[in-house]
């Protein structure tokens, strides 16, 4: 059985476990870790 890992789509290759949330981008719901929460929320990023 394998864990959900963090797809952040700006940070690819992060493989964290430590699931934050969900965001849909461009349709996918996608796994966000603590960490990249934590700098996305700090960018100014929209999707």
């Amino acid at each position: 059985m394998s864990e959900e890992h963090c797809q952040n789509p700006w940070k690819e290759g992060c493989k964290s476990v430590d699931i934050e949330l969900y965001i849909v981008y461009k349709g996918r719901k996608l796994p966000i870790c603590r960490k990249c929460w934590k700098e996305i929320v700090e960018k100014d990023i929209q999707w």
